[in-house]
């Protein structure tokens, strides 16, 4: 009987201390603790054409030059301090009464007329992931969540785990005494792969069509990485392809969340679509490129690129589409020959900023040596989005560019303009922020 008892105490101390371990382990995640299988496509894709697409005319707007003011795409500006180059801002998210801005590695709550507050994520700057297009950040009103995209150096295969982070709600985040880990949290989603935008629900990716490295549509998955659906987009069909076809091509195109739905243009496609939900897909502006336009199949068989052009960036507001085109220039295939002909001459390549005004329906392109938008609502500096949030769109700059190319004309509406210039050091950067 005394045996008995004796066994039973030590299997209780065995099991206890397993569950202490467990409970301790800041790697372990409830969301690892169950391993499943991820489902095939939930959805068939449905593609809405019932409202007409807008055009965006770059072909006629890339041979002239027009002015755009500011007050045209937005109605305020506001400006923030935002730290030094060490921690520069890669990403910005709106917030209820602020901004979260990722100083990578730091995240901090910027609200206008108060100090910045650190956000408690504690995490290296290895673990972003950088980006050309798409978000690091992503948050949830309904939830004031904050979801973050983060990777993580597997030693034992030299590539890097991916996955997204779940915040506990914004207010409780603010008021901790201590970081947050993101191996420490509950809500923490592997993903199979990169998203390029996400949001709480889901996440995106391209897919190329077969044989090529331009990408032929998205798919959508969600945060347990089951597919939810397959979206076909972009180029035709290339026919047969030979396996010692080489081509010379650029990749460009854009994706970014737009009234919080993933909207994005693929490679030598002259469309920009969204997802309205999670198995619709809208065609919302058509590129028109006309003469200056390579398709895929074009660019695959070897066309001289030189005097094609294709949309570098794209962003939006509730007023405006802004575009980065680029027009091909000087071919290296260029010999004696080529200068007979007047249309295929060599000249420098050009980059164009251009606005879609969508109460006008009408594209204009900057002067080619233009920075930005005419800033009329307080004198400042010309405006050209580096990245947008919701109905906001703001850039980045040094505070010695403030400084040295801000006139003070003594206007009424540079009274907020003149204060802040007064107290802001030199070694800051400013986030210059529109709506």
């Amino acid at each position: 009987m005394k045996d008995i008892s004796y066994s039973l105490f030590f299997a209780f101390l065995i099991l206890l201390s397993g569950c202490k371990q467990k409970g301790e382990d800041k790697n372990y995640s409830p969301t690892e603790e169950i391993s499943r299988q991820p489902t095939g496509p939930q959805y068939t894709a449905r593609y809405d054409r019932t409202k007409p697409v807008e055009m965006i005319d770059v072909e006629s707007a890339i041979s002239t030059s027009s002015d755009v003011r500011l007050s045209e795409v937005a109605s305020t500006i506001e400006y923030f301090q935002v730290g030094d180059d060490k921690y520069p801002v890669t990403d910005v998210v709106a917030v209820d009464g602020g901004f979260i801005a990722l100083n990578q590695p730091k995240l901090y709550l910027y609200r206008q007329g108060q100090k910045r507050k650190r956000v408690g994520l504690k995490t290296k700057y290895g673990d972003w992931k950088d980006y050309i297009s798409g978000n690091n950040l992503f948050y949830d009103k309904a939830t004031t969540k904050l979801y973050v995209l983060l990777k993580k150096l597997d030693p034992e295969t030299g590539y890097s785990d991916k996955f997204i982070v779940e915040l506990p709600p914004l207010d409780s985040v603010l008021a901790r005494t201590h970081y947050l880990y993101a191996d420490s949290l509950p809500n923490r989603y592997v993903l199979k792969n990169w998203a390029e935008i996400f949001t709480s629900e889901m996440y995106l990716r391209r897919f190329n069509y077969p044989g090529t490295g331009f990408d032929h549509g998205v798919t959508t998955f969600n945060l347990k990485n089951d597919t939810i659906c397959n979206f076909y987009a972009g180029i035709d069909s290339f026919g047969i392809i030979k396996d010692d076809n080489f081509y010379n091509f650029t990749l460009y195109n854009t994706s970014y969340l737009y009234d919080n739905k993933p909207t994005f243009s693929a490679t030598y496609c002259d469309t920009v679509y969204r997802l309205s939900d999670h198995q619709t897909i809208v065609p919302v502006y058509n590129i028109h490129l006309g003469k200056y336009k390579a398709s895929a199949t074009y660019v695959f068989n070897k066309g001289d690129k030189r005097n094609k052009a294709w949309v570098d960036d794209l962003k939006e507001n509730p007023k405006g589409v802004f575009l980065k085109v680029h027009r091909e220039g000087k071919s290296s295939k260029s010999g004696w020959l080529d200068n007979k002909n007047k249309e295929n001459r060599d000249f420098p390549s050009e980059d164009y900023l251009m606005v879609y005004l969508k109460n006008k329906r009408q594209t204009r392109a900057l002067p080619l040596k233009a920075t930005g938008m005419t800033n009329d609502l307080d004198g400042g500096l010309p405006f050209w989005p580096d990245g947008q949030t919701d109905e906001y769109m703001y850039m980045i700059r040094p505070a010695k560019d403030l400084k040295q190319r801000i006139k003070l004309t003594g206007s009424p509406k540079q009274e907020s303009l003149k204060k802040f210039l007064s107290d802001l050091p030199d070694n800051q950067n400013v986030m210059i922020v529109i709506k």
